[in-house]
């Protein structure tokens, strides 16, 4: 089905410690993401009332020429 809605239709985003955040303008790279239940911590299997987006990347220091304007 294609989408017919005019506009932006990119993935809005903060997180500027993912590797797909773009931020100059705090979209997300991907097309799409998985969104996945949060856990209380990583050794229990108690869920929270809570989603996160499971296509996350630990960027590290990738985006930080992005984030503090350099090359």
């Amino acid at each position: 089905m294609r989408n017919m809605r005019k506009g932006d239709d990119r993935i809005k985003c903060n997180v500027a410690k993912c590797v797909h955040n773009c931020i100059d303008d705090s979209t997300c790279r991907l097309n799409s993401i998985k969104v996945c239940e949060c856990m209380n911590d990583k050794n229990s299997k108690k869920r929270e009332d809570q989603t996160a987006c499971g296509s996350y990347e630990y960027s590290g220091n990738l985006n930080q020429s992005e984030i503090l304007g350099g090359n």
